[in-house]
């Protein structure tokens, strides 16, 4: 009926375990996905209670495209993706070169209803620790003040005083920022760049 991405137990270019949660029809169970040549039950983690109706399970997954995803690295399913009796909702985050390899791929094999790109947000950076508190905050004032503005809109020794800092302070949380932003636009973050695949 429906099956739930949790998250890696382990992934390589030829194994890929997944830890899911599953929901089947009556009188089925996570083992008849075993009929796919895409899917393998390796485990049964915990059956269905009065509590969850879910079962949850490892499973082996074997199908080209998520194995293409491990091999080119840079790239990782994110939680939530799906599998249900609408199609597979597949949530993929990574460089952006990995994800128009894998979309591509997609389209080939599955020939999704739809693709769609997300963007980075600042939840993004906070979420992961990629930014600290600190450089997220003078970003923001520095941002909202027209410091990126051309030409800007503030001075070093104005926007200093606005944070509450000094200009040293400053100019290294903004330096220390941009370099970690471009690092990861450059090397491609999983947490960062994401599409979204959903096909029948």
């Amino acid at each position: 009926e429906k099956i739930v991405f949790l998250g890696y137990l382990e992934r390589t270019s030829t194994l890929v375990l997944a830890f899911v949660r599953g929901i089947c029809k009556p009188g089925m169970t996570p083992y008849d996905l075993d009929e796919s040549d895409d899917y393998e039950v390796t485990e049964i983690l915990s059956e269905p209670s009065e509590i969850d109706p879910a079962w949850m399970f490892v499973l082996n997954i074997k199908h080209p495209l998520t194995l293409l995803s491990a091999k080119i690295g840079k790239l990782t399913v994110k939680p939530g993706s799906c599998l249900n009796d609408e199609g597979l909702f597949y949530i993929i985050r990574g460089s952006p070169l990995s994800i128009k390899v894998v979309t591509t791929a997609a389209r080939m094999m599955l020939k999704p209803d739809r693709i769609s790109a997300t963007t980075i947000s600042q939840v993004d950076f906070k979420g992961n620790q990629i930014l600290s508190e600190k450089q997220m905050n003078v970003l923001r004032i520095a941002y909202s003040e027209g410091w990126y503005n051309t030409p800007r809109d503030i001075s070093l020794g104005e926007l200093s005083n606005k944070i509450g800092l000094g200009r040293s302070t400053v100019s290294e949380h903004l330096i220390k920022s941009e370099g970690k932003i471009i690092q990861y636009f450059l090397e491609g973050d999983p947490a960062l760049f994401g599409e979204e695949m959903d096909g029948k």
